[in-house]
């Protein structure tokens, strides 16, 4: 479990790194990601990632809270996915790809990277 929240963490910082470092190319590669993507297997992955966290949160005690919290941010966001209108989801992508500012991007990857790095030093 320790290696697996290792390799999502370290994935974590990397992109957001590249959100920050490099915005536009970066938000380019995810949209073009994305758009390949059936919403229901975003749903998917968002639910494991979820489940990840939260089995991780009772398996890694000294990151209890942090984990247990993530995980049903990403269930919640996995549920939004499934029960959502699509014409909605379509809209927040839009948003998220083509409207969002540069600044709003990289408070964003500054803050994915504080998560990545409070995770990993927990599992170090």
């Amino acid at each position: 479990m320790k290696i697996l929240l290792g390799v999502i963490s370290i994935l974590w910082i990397v992109e957001a790194t590249f959100l920050i470092i490099y915005t536009e190319g970066t938000r380019k590669f995810m949209e073009k990601a994305v758009i390949k993507m059936n919403v229901k297997v975003m749903a998917i992955l968002a639910l494991l990632f979820g489940l990840i966290f939260i089995v991780a949160a009772f398996y890694i005690k000294d990151m209890f809270w942090l984990a247990f919290i993530l995980g049903m941010i990403a269930i919640m966001k996995g549920v939004y996915l499934f029960v959502a209108p699509p014409t909605q989801v379509k809209a927040l992508l839009e948003w998220w790809f083509h409207k969002a500012s540069g600044e709003t991007i990289r408070v964003m990857g500054l803050i994915a990277i504080i998560l990545g790095t409070a995770i990993l030093s927990y599992l170090i």
